[in-house]
């Protein structure tokens, strides 16, 4: 999610620099958007667009998916068949790998937040 201004900016900041905005997005951040930023239902869009495209590449056996911890949270929670706001519902760590099996019909999270390497078939 773009953040717009507040990008790379503290929560204390924020409430003395742009405290009537950022009080309305921490009341409800599905609906109002960051000043110059990104809202919730655009970042989910573009999310859900990507999961549209993940079956032209159901060829391959493996891919491998690397973005921010935001994107990830709401590509796990989508995938596993969570609503978006539940993307809140767990950690996606920095520098960790996670697995998800994708079917026909669902998907499993196997792995989350693993820092293992060298793991084959993990």
């Amino acid at each position: 999610m773009f953040f717009g201004d507040w990008e790379m900016r503290h929560h204390r900041d924020l409430m003395q620099e742009d405290a009537e905005n950022y009080s309305a997005w921490c009341n409800d951040w599905q609906h109002a958007i960051p000043t110059n930023g990104e809202g919730f239902q655009a970042f989910s869009q573009r999310v859900e667009r990507f999961i549209a495209r993940l079956s032209e590449y159901q060829h391959y056996q493996n891919i491998l998916i690397v973005s921010h911890q935001g994107v990830l949270s709401l590509l796990i929670a989508r995938l596993i068949g969570m609503p978006a706001e539940s993307m809140w519902h767990f950690r996606v760590d920095q520098g960790c790998w996670s697995a998800i099996d994708i079917n026909q019909k669902f998907a499993t999270l196997r792995v989350l937040n693993s820092r293992a390497i060298g793991v084959e078939n993990a």
